[in-house]
Protein backbone atom coordinates (compact mmCIF):
# COMPACT_ATOMS: atom_id res chain seq x y z
CA UNK A 1 0.00 0.00 0.00
CA UNK A 2 0.86 3.80 -0.67
CA UNK A 3 -0.01 4.34 3.44
CA UNK A 4 3.73 3.88 4.67
CA UNK A 5 5.72 5.99 2.22
CA UNK A 6 3.08 8.79 2.89
CA UNK A 7 3.08 8.78 6.67
CA UNK A 8 7.48 8.85 6.22
CA UNK A 9 6.92 12.20 3.58
CA UNK A 10 4.70 13.39 6.31
CA UNK A 11 7.11 13.13 9.16
CA UNK A 12 9.83 13.97 7.12
CA UNK A 13 8.47 17.48 6.09
CA UNK A 14 6.98 18.20 10.01
CA UNK A 15 10.84 16.97 10.93
CA UNK A 16 12.20 19.67 8.43
CA UNK A 17 9.78 22.29 9.21
CA UNK A 18 10.15 21.71 12.97
CA UNK A 19 14.74 22.16 12.35
CA UNK A 20 13.98 25.12 10.26
CA UNK A 21 11.97 26.93 12.94
CA UNK A 22 14.31 26.08 15.40
CA UNK A 23 17.58 27.33 13.20
CA UNK A 24 15.28 30.60 12.84
CA UNK A 25 14.90 30.76 16.54
CA UNK A 26 18.92 30.34 17.22
CA UNK A 27 19.56 32.86 14.42
CA UNK A 28 17.45 35.79 15.78
CA UNK A 29 19.55 34.89 18.92
CA UNK A 30 22.93 34.98 17.98
CA UNK A 31 24.94 38.19 17.31
CA UNK A 32 25.23 38.86 14.02
CA UNK A 33 28.39 40.28 12.01
CA UNK A 34 28.67 42.48 9.11
CA UNK A 35 27.70 46.62 8.46
CA UNK A 36 24.82 46.15 11.27
CA UNK A 37 25.90 44.73 14.29
CA UNK A 38 23.83 43.69 16.75
CA UNK A 39 24.40 44.79 20.18
CA UNK A 40 22.90 43.52 23.93
CA UNK A 41 20.85 46.23 25.51
CA UNK A 42 21.25 45.50 29.95
CA UNK A 43 18.68 46.90 31.76
CA UNK A 44 20.19 49.99 33.36
CA UNK A 45 19.14 53.88 34.11
CA UNK A 46 20.35 56.51 32.09
CA UNK A 47 22.60 58.87 34.13
CA UNK A 48 20.99 61.70 32.06
CA UNK A 49 16.99 61.65 32.46
CA UNK A 50 16.70 58.84 34.88
CA UNK A 51 14.34 56.27 32.36
CA UNK A 52 15.45 52.96 33.06
CA UNK A 53 15.70 50.71 29.54
CA UNK A 54 15.78 47.31 28.90
CA UNK A 55 16.47 45.55 26.34
CA UNK A 56 17.75 42.42 23.59
CA UNK A 57 19.37 41.72 20.55
CA UNK A 58 18.33 44.66 18.34
CA UNK A 59 20.54 47.11 15.52
CA UNK A 60 19.57 49.10 12.57
CA UNK A 61 16.18 49.49 12.33
CA UNK A 62 14.78 46.41 14.32
CA UNK A 63 12.43 46.81 17.06
CA UNK A 64 15.44 48.00 19.30
CA UNK A 65 14.74 51.79 18.08
CA UNK A 66 11.81 53.67 17.50
CA UNK A 67 11.70 56.74 14.30
CA UNK A 68 9.58 59.22 14.88
CA UNK A 69 8.50 62.43 14.32
CA UNK A 70 9.11 65.95 16.58
CA UNK A 71 7.29 68.55 15.72
CA UNK A 72 8.20 72.34 17.44
CA UNK A 73 5.99 75.07 16.55
CA UNK A 74 7.57 77.54 19.28
CA UNK A 75 11.54 77.99 20.52
CA UNK A 76 12.33 77.90 23.73
CA UNK A 77 14.24 82.05 23.89
CA UNK A 78 14.65 81.31 19.83
CA UNK A 79 16.64 77.75 20.49
CA UNK A 80 15.80 74.44 19.84
CA UNK A 81 16.13 73.76 23.41
CA UNK A 82 18.76 70.22 23.23
CA UNK A 83 22.34 69.26 23.29
CA UNK A 84 23.95 67.42 20.82
CA UNK A 85 26.81 64.67 21.67
CA UNK A 86 30.42 65.92 20.70
CA UNK A 87 30.70 64.44 17.32
CA UNK A 88 27.54 62.60 17.01
CA UNK A 89 23.91 63.30 16.26
CA UNK A 90 22.86 62.04 19.45
CA UNK A 91 20.98 64.46 22.19
CA UNK A 92 22.94 64.81 25.41
CA UNK A 93 20.93 67.26 27.29
CA UNK A 94 17.16 68.39 26.80
CA UNK A 95 17.87 71.83 28.31
CA UNK A 96 14.01 73.11 28.37
CA UNK A 97 10.68 71.96 29.06
CA UNK A 98 9.63 73.15 25.74
CA UNK A 99 12.06 70.48 24.05
CA UNK A 100 10.60 67.84 26.19
CA UNK A 101 7.35 68.31 25.89
CA UNK A 102 7.39 68.24 22.17
CA UNK A 103 8.53 64.92 22.51
CA UNK A 104 12.88 65.38 22.37
CA UNK A 105 14.88 62.72 24.63
CA UNK A 106 18.31 62.40 25.85
CA UNK A 107 19.78 59.71 23.30
CA UNK A 108 17.77 60.51 20.61
CA UNK A 109 19.37 60.33 17.14
CA UNK A 110 18.43 62.95 14.55
CA UNK A 111 18.39 62.00 11.29
CA UNK A 112 16.14 64.85 9.52
CA UNK A 113 15.69 68.34 9.87
CA UNK A 114 12.83 69.24 8.05
CA UNK A 115 12.86 66.72 5.08
CA UNK A 116 16.26 67.03 5.19
CA UNK A 117 18.57 63.73 5.56
CA UNK A 118 21.34 64.47 7.72
CA UNK A 119 24.72 62.36 8.20
CA UNK A 120 26.91 63.87 11.01
CA UNK A 121 27.30 66.32 13.98
CA UNK A 122 28.23 69.43 11.80
CA UNK A 123 25.37 68.68 9.21
CA UNK A 124 23.07 68.75 11.88
CA UNK A 125 24.40 71.58 13.49
CA UNK A 126 24.01 73.91 10.02
CA UNK A 127 20.52 72.18 9.29
CA UNK A 128 19.04 73.61 12.86
CA UNK A 129 20.77 76.75 12.53
CA UNK A 130 19.48 77.40 8.60
CA UNK A 131 15.54 76.02 10.15
CA UNK A 132 15.90 78.32 13.27
CA UNK A 133 17.02 81.30 11.48
CA UNK A 134 14.40 80.89 8.91
CA UNK A 135 11.57 80.01 11.81
CA UNK A 136 12.49 83.55 13.56
CA UNK A 137 11.98 85.31 10.06
CA UNK A 138 8.98 83.63 9.00
CA UNK A 139 7.53 81.47 11.46
CA UNK A 140 6.06 78.24 10.36
CA UNK A 141 7.07 74.81 12.54
CA UNK A 142 10.38 72.82 12.47
CA UNK A 143 10.52 69.36 11.84
CA UNK A 144 12.81 66.18 13.28
CA UNK A 145 12.83 62.57 12.08
CA UNK A 146 14.76 61.20 15.16
CA UNK A 147 16.11 57.75 15.99
CA UNK A 148 15.21 56.31 19.69
CA UNK A 149 17.02 53.87 21.42
CA UNK A 150 15.37 51.73 23.79
CA UNK A 151 11.51 51.62 23.10
CA UNK A 152 9.68 51.56 26.24
CA UNK A 153 8.87 48.00 26.70
CA UNK A 154 6.84 47.34 29.40
CA UNK A 155 9.03 45.36 31.87
CA UNK A 156 8.98 45.84 35.16
CA UNK A 157 11.48 48.06 36.97
CA UNK A 158 12.04 51.13 39.05
CA UNK A 159 12.19 54.58 37.13
CA UNK A 160 14.33 57.20 38.96
CA UNK A 161 14.00 60.68 37.73
CA UNK A 162 17.76 61.72 38.29
CA UNK A 163 21.29 60.50 38.66
CA UNK A 164 22.53 58.32 41.38
CA UNK A 165 23.81 61.33 43.38
CA UNK A 166 20.87 63.34 42.16
CA UNK A 167 21.87 65.15 40.38
CA UNK A 168 19.90 67.51 37.45
CA UNK A 169 21.43 67.95 34.39
CA UNK A 170 18.67 69.72 32.97
CA UNK A 171 16.18 72.51 33.50
CA UNK A 172 12.88 70.44 32.83
CA UNK A 173 10.46 70.69 35.64
CA UNK A 174 9.90 67.52 37.67
CA UNK A 175 6.40 67.85 36.37
CA UNK A 176 6.73 67.81 33.00
CA UNK A 177 9.12 64.93 33.39
CA UNK A 178 6.74 62.09 35.44
CA UNK A 179 4.11 63.81 32.32
CA UNK A 180 6.56 62.55 29.72
CA UNK A 181 6.87 59.22 31.82
CA UNK A 182 3.45 58.67 31.92
CA UNK A 183 3.19 59.31 27.76
CA UNK A 184 6.33 56.86 27.35
CA UNK A 185 4.31 53.71 29.89
CA UNK A 186 1.22 52.25 29.61
CA UNK A 187 1.55 51.32 33.57
CA UNK A 188 2.75 53.48 35.99
CA UNK A 189 2.90 52.74 40.10
CA UNK A 190 3.61 55.95 42.32
CA UNK A 191 4.75 53.96 45.50
CA UNK A 192 6.91 54.42 48.89
CA UNK A 193 10.15 51.81 48.90
CA UNK A 194 11.04 49.75 46.06
CA UNK A 195 9.69 46.37 44.21
CA UNK A 196 11.58 44.32 46.34
CA UNK A 197 10.94 46.05 49.71
CA UNK A 198 7.78 48.62 49.56
CA UNK A 199 7.41 50.30 52.68
CA UNK A 200 3.49 50.20 53.09
CA UNK A 201 1.29 47.38 53.24
CA UNK A 202 -0.52 48.56 50.46
CA UNK A 203 2.27 49.37 48.12
CA UNK A 204 2.94 45.68 48.65
CA UNK A 205 -0.09 44.27 47.96
CA UNK A 206 -0.30 46.04 44.82
CA UNK A 207 2.90 45.34 43.02
CA UNK A 208 1.80 41.59 43.67
CA UNK A 209 -1.40 41.53 42.48
CA UNK A 210 0.24 43.68 38.87
CA UNK A 211 2.48 40.55 39.09
CA UNK A 212 -0.17 38.13 39.87
CA UNK A 213 -1.86 39.61 36.65
CA UNK A 214 1.25 39.71 34.56
CA UNK A 215 1.07 43.20 33.99
CA UNK A 216 4.54 44.46 33.29
CA UNK A 217 4.80 48.00 34.73
CA UNK A 218 7.04 50.81 35.95
CA UNK A 219 7.15 52.49 39.69
CA UNK A 220 8.71 55.35 41.37
CA UNK A 221 9.45 56.05 44.72
CA UNK A 222 8.34 59.18 45.78
CA UNK A 223 9.65 58.09 49.76
CA UNK A 224 13.21 58.71 48.08
CA UNK A 225 12.95 62.99 47.56
CA UNK A 226 16.93 62.90 46.36
CA UNK A 227 16.92 61.05 43.20
CA UNK A 228 12.42 61.67 42.53
CA UNK A 229 12.34 65.36 44.24
CA UNK A 230 8.84 66.51 44.38
CA UNK A 231 7.43 62.89 43.20
CA UNK A 232 5.08 62.68 46.33
CA UNK A 233 3.71 66.32 45.85
CA UNK A 234 3.47 65.34 41.84
CA UNK A 235 1.49 62.34 41.97
CA UNK A 236 -0.61 64.08 44.53
CA UNK A 237 -1.29 66.78 41.96
CA UNK A 238 -2.25 64.40 39.30
CA UNK A 239 -4.29 62.38 40.83
CA UNK A 240 -5.75 64.50 43.19
CA UNK A 241 -5.03 62.97 46.24
CA UNK A 242 -2.68 62.98 48.78
CA UNK A 243 -2.52 58.93 49.78
CA UNK A 244 -0.06 56.38 48.15
CA UNK A 245 0.10 54.43 46.27
CA UNK A 246 -1.66 56.22 42.56
CA UNK A 247 -1.65 53.79 39.37
CA UNK A 248 -1.48 55.46 36.38
CA UNK A 249 -2.42 53.46 33.08
CA UNK A 250 -2.57 55.14 29.38
CA UNK A 251 -1.59 57.89 30.95
CA UNK A 252 -4.97 58.48 32.83
CA UNK A 253 -5.10 58.11 36.59
CA UNK A 254 -7.03 55.10 37.42
CA UNK A 255 -6.99 55.21 41.69
CA UNK A 256 -5.23 55.29 44.15
CA UNK A 257 -4.80 53.91 48.50
CA UNK A 258 -6.43 51.10 48.69
CA UNK A 259 -8.87 51.51 45.65
CA UNK A 260 -5.81 49.34 42.89
CA UNK A 261 -6.67 46.42 44.71
CA UNK A 262 -10.36 46.83 43.34
CA UNK A 263 -9.85 47.92 39.64
CA UNK A 264 -6.96 46.70 38.50
CA UNK A 265 -8.47 43.82 37.19
CA UNK A 266 -10.36 45.78 35.22
CA UNK A 267 -8.40 48.24 33.77
CA UNK A 268 -4.82 45.91 33.11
Amino acid sequence: TLTTPINAMVVLQTAVAWFLSIGAVLLALTPQTGSTPRRWRIQKVDDETGIMWTGGWGGGESSAFETLVIEMRKLPKGRLGVNLMSGERKVSRVVYKEAFNAGWRVGDEVLEVNGKMLSSNRAVQMAVKKAVSYHTKFGGSLSFKVRRWGVPDGTRGMLRLTSVDGKRDHLVPMIDIIRGVLQDYRVVLFMEGNLTAPKTRLDGQVVRMLDSLGVGFKAMDCSDNKTNPDSRAIAAELSGESVLPQLFVNGSHVAGGRAPRDSLSRVV
